[in-house]
């Protein structure tokens, strides 16, 4: 089975600057497409979005392989919605 060409737009947005934060990923990729190839619960997998810190080491390193990108420009995107002084804890 092959991937979802999907993945590759990603791919080339993330080199390329396109995508500058996390949760602009998934306006070009679908949740349910990404949580199914991981094999997370959808539900899980979007409260994981929405406050990234929650992904483990292994999901981000498994993330980074499915979007074939460096996983440190995946936790940079991390990092920056997590340090954001936009983002408002509840």
């Amino acid at each position: 089975m092959s991937k979802d060409r999907r993945y590759n737009a990603i791919k080339s947005m993330i080199e390329d600057g396109s995508i500058s934060s996390f949760k602009e990923i998934f306006e070009v990729i679908p949740k349910t497409l990404v949580s199914k190839d991981m094999g997370m619960n959808y539900q899980t997998f979007t409260r994981k979005v929405a406050e990234p810190d929650l992904f483990n080491f292994r999901e981000l390193l498994f993330m980074s392989s499915l979007f074939d990108v460096n996983a440190e420009h995946l936790f940079k995107r991390i990092v920056s919605d997590v340090t954001s002084p936009s983002k408002k804890k509840k």
